[in-house]
């Protein structure tokens, strides 16, 4: 599954070398344009990051933003100058901001705030929904508390049968025999083996999204 993409603006992009990298380990996929660039990089962009210059007019930022908010709703981030905040405060397609230099910490505290609203909440026929868990359904992705998951095909088949019966327990056989078929030689264990792995990518330290029924076997509330 891939990350989230991010576009930016700059306008030199030696300027932003060093962020870029720090985004990269941080688990973003970049793309830095400069802001004389056509803007098609943009449709497949998730989230767009502009970088101002000390020397430039405003306006040129404000046309940018315009012209990507009339064809799809995308969060912008400019990375500015303390001189500008007055002409920020006026542009209402600018969705936040962050005063250079910048902390990249607080970018990507910034950043996947703002991803976290573009992210399906509602359930619908082409979504599953169970507390922080959304199943994409077309995509065959899982997304907990805003963020892609990585999971292999059997474990995004046990989440995907957990979640839509929500509630229910279901049994390890029951499990077993829907994952891996009826004609399957392995035990209970092999159900064990597996939520532990789920459990591994999906859990935090407060929280299992998985609950065990002792003697029984699993549900998703």
């Amino acid at each position: 599954m891939n990350p989230f993409r991010l576009l930016i603006l700059a306008y030199e992009s030696g300027t932003v070398r060093e962020l870029v990298n720090s985004l990269i380990y941080r688990g973003f996929s970049c793309n830095v344009v400069s802001v004389e660039q056509d803007l098609e990089n943009a449709k497949s962009a998730d989230l767009l990051l502009i970088e101002t210059d000390g020397g430039f007019d405003y306006s040129l930022i404000e046309d940018i933003t315009l012209r990507i908010k009339q064809t799809r709703h995308m969060p912008i981030i400019l990375m500015a100058e303390k001189g500008i905040l007055r002409e920020i405060e006026n542009d209402a397609n600018i969705d936040d901001f962050i005063l250079k230099p910048c902390d990249v910490d607080e970018l990507t505290a910034r950043i996947k705030r703002l991803l976290q609203k573009i992210v399906p909440k509602t359930e619908s026929a082409d979504q599953l929904t169970a507390g922080d868990v959304v199943i994409d359904l077309p995509k065959c992705e899982v997304w907990v508390k805003g963020k892609v998951v990585d999971l292999t095909f059997t474990e995004y088949e046990l989440i995907k049968l957990l979640v839509s019966k929500k509630g229910a327990v279901l049994t390890r056989e029951i499990l077993l025999n829907k994952i891996w078929g009826y004609d399957y030689f392995g035990g209970d264990r092999t159900v064990d083996v597996h939520i532990t792995r789920l459990r591994n990518k999906i859990d935090d330290s407060s929280h299992s999204i998985i609950e065990t029924v002792r003697n029984i076997g699993y549900r998703i509330k």
